[in-house]
């Protein structure tokens, strides 16, 4: 069996690749991708098994009907060929619109502001550093927040609604630059978490857990994007929970 051979990293798999690959499949003919094996950056956030998923989620009715298969190849330099190779090489042409669509720049503006919230205690701060190595994000902890934009504020409800939104606009700036943004910060307050909103858009991931002493309320959130229980899973685990879930977005 002959196969059309399309190599790539598909760094996001977005319309442009789909509508080439169509093209030759609708052509009767069996397509082999191949993966290339890239290192984790910025400018390859994806895992090779997230990136065999954006395939088969788009493509899946002809991998089933054995027309498409995937393959994970190393991350090659270039193809090299002499001549007579028994081979050949096609230009597939798309429309400019189609032709213009660049995974670089889909990746780029989906950026997203994570915010962990949860009480003091629950882990979101040990959850945030592992993200950010996943996300190739930069962290905003609460700590450190307290220390630097935020140095000297207390904890009424009034101060701790103040040094949120200053978080919040830090992220939005970050954010717009082409930042991933991790924020672990309280935000203990509904009140507060929606004028979060308004600023930076965050995807909400509340910690279950943690310290809920008289002193320090919490109001947990209705509807959050994802919910961690840090019981039900282990630090690794509830990072790749988190990845699955965010990797959507990006």
């Amino acid at each position: 069996m002959k196969y059309s051979f399309f190599i790539g990293r598909y760094q996001h798999f977005h319309l442009g690749h789909e509508t080439i690959i169509r093209k030759v499949l609708d052509e009767g003919k069996n397509v082999l991708i191949g993966i290339r094996d890239t290192a984790i950056s910025e400018n390859n956030p994806f895992s090779v098994k997230k990136r065999v998923e954006f395939i088969e989620k788009a493509l899946g009715k002809y991998i089933k009907e054995g027309q498409l298969k995937i393959i994970v190849i190393p991350d090659i330099e270039e193809v090299c060929y002499g001549r007579k190779v028994g081979w050949g090489i096609r230009n597939i042409r798309v429309d400019d619109q189609i032709e213009a669509i660049s995974a670089t720049r889909i990746r780029n503006s989906a950026k997203r502001v994570v915010w962990l919230t949860g009480n003091t205690k629950s882990g979101k701060t040990s959850l945030a550093y592992l993200l950010k190595e996943r996300l190739n994000g930069i962290v905003l902890d609460g700590d450190e927040m307290r220390a630097s934009i935020s140095l000297g504020a207390g904890f009424s409800k009034e101060e701790r609604e103040k040094h949120n939104l200053k978080v919040a606009r830090l992220a939005k700036v970050l954010n717009t630059q082409g930042q991933n943004v991790i924020v672990s910060v309280i935000a203990p307050f509904a009140s507060t978490r929606k004028k979060i909103e308004a600023i930076c858009d965050p995807y909400w991931i509340y910690i279950k857990g943690g310290d809920f002493g008289e002193d320090r309320p919490y109001e947990i959130p209705i509807k959050p994007d994802l919910i961690i229980e840090p019981s039900q899973g282990s630090l690794l685990e509830n990072m790749e929970k988190i990845i699955h879930e965010v990797g959507e977005l990006e």
